[in-house]
């Protein structure tokens, strides 16, 4: 074993070595000022360096940064000996949670304290279980741990936090104690899926202790642990991306203006509602509606009353038909009604006359009073030919056949399109 040999007297030097390597535990010999004078094989496998490496190096390089080496910081006298804990760093400079034992001594005239480094074991593992548990209580997204049966074993503080109560509230929680009343009969589907493949991404509904909702996204896994089924749900609350997607969904489907349906969404409904009427041989009409003499209220009133009157229209027009029917903006001062299960031909005029009358009443805008009307045509989807572009075309030519005509609505038919 290689020897530091600063300090004269090759005596000295076997004595330290010799003392050190009966020592079974790791052991250094460390001058006054700091520098290691020698080390057994146990010390070289606890610091993963060999005794010849240690040999030269300060005691201080073998600290963490902030923590004491081979010496506690502070000691002047360390012949009655003191032990103190500490975080050493090995050469692959991973941390190494340690008790020192130091005790000054005299070895053939020459001071040297005698170091004994034990690897605390309990110490390690407290300090990794604090950290785990520091970092299951940082995770943003809520953490449950349950059995089975739906009984709480393990939960973070995200998970009190999405609940809306204490640690000390939800660690009393019923079981399934999170998840709505309405959510809870299709747990056990759930729980088999989940064991069966091992783990399981779903989305679901969490419960607040006020009884509001709220949309998750479940990443579940299923454990044995002790003998026993456990799972591991790891919750995040979607509520603000399902706002988003909502948000989005609005743009691409409504209308800015008037927050009724464009041609979108129009589209999608119109093609529902045609499969519907072929299967069922429901009878579904189209209106058609155009404003006359719009862009006079613009040019002489401004835009600000062309919209005031565009939103009012568009209120009357949802508030004339039924919750089935769709009210659609199709563009500028045009508006489409989607008027499904419809009783025969004549409740479909019958439609047409109301929203005529309806968009006439005299409306306010920018403190004047004015009266607006419309021309609207109407049509009869026939299963046999017609797509949603015949069927508004048909509704459009009816539409323009009663603006001609100077006539508030008419329906379209074969041959002309008649009244």
């Amino acid at each position: 074993m290689a020897v530091e040999r600063d300090i004269e007297g090759f005596a000295f030097a076997r004595l330290l070595e010799s003392f050190a390597g009966l020592m079974r535990d790791a052991c250094l010999a460390v001058s006054p000022d700091g520098r290691i004078l020698t080390a057994n094989d146990e010390a070289g496998r606890v610091y993963g360096r060999s005794p010849e490496e240690l040999a030269g190096m300060h005691a201080k390089e073998l600290a963490a940064p902030g923590k004491a080496g081979l010496m506690p910081h502070g000691a002047d006298d360390l012949r009655t000996g003191v032990v103190f804990d500490s975080v050493h760093v090995r050469a692959d400079c991973s941390r190494l949670p340690v008790r020192v034992s130091a005790k000054a001594s005299e070895f053939h005239g020459h001071e040297v304290i005698l170091v004994t480094v034990l690897e605390d074991c309990d110490h390690s593992d407290a300090e990794e279980e604090r950290i785990k548990s520091a970092a299951f209580d940082a995770a943003l997204d809520a953490i449950i741990v349950h059995d089975r049966d739906g009984n709480l074993l393990h939960f973070n503080k995200a998970a009190a936090e999405a609940a809306r109560m204490s640690s000390e509230e939800f660690a009393c929680i019923e079981p399934w104690g999170w998840i709505p009343p309405a959510g809870r009969p299709s747990i056990p589907s759930r729980l088999d899926a989940l064991l069966d493949s091992g783990s399981l991404i779903f989305e679901g509904t969490g419960l607040r202790v006020d009884g509001t909702t709220y949309a998750n996204e479940v990443h579940a896994r299923g454990l044995t642990l002790t003998g026993r089924t456990v799972v591991v749900s790891v919750v995040r609350d979607i509520s603000e991306r399902r706002r988003a997607e909502a948000a989005i969904h609005a743009l691409a489907y409504h209308d800015g203006l008037t927050g009724l349906p464009n041609r979108s969404l129009l589209s999608e409904r119109a093609e529902q509602a045609m499969a519907e009427a072929a299967r069922y041989g429901d009878l579904l009409g189209l209106a058609f509606i155009d404003l006359d003499e719009f862009k006079p209220i613009n040019d002489d009133i401004g835009h600000h009353a062309g919209d005031s009157v565009l939103t009012t229209i568009a209120e009357r027009l949802v508030s004339a038909v039924r919750s089935e029917d769709t009210v659609a903006r199709f563009g500028g001062d045009e508006f489409v009604v989607m008027l499904p299960r419809l009783r025969n031909v004549r409740a479909l005029g019958q439609v047409g006359s109301k929203l005529a009358q309806i968009i006439r009443m005299p409306l306010e805008t920018e403190g004047r009073t004015i009266e607006v009307t419309a021309s609207i045509g109407l049509a009869v989807y026939d299963p046999l030919e017609d797509g949603f572009s015949s069927l508004l075309s048909k509704a459009d030519m009816a539409m323009y056949s009663a603006k001609r005509a100077g006539e508030s609505w008419r329906v379209f038919d074969e041959s002309t399109v008649l009244r």
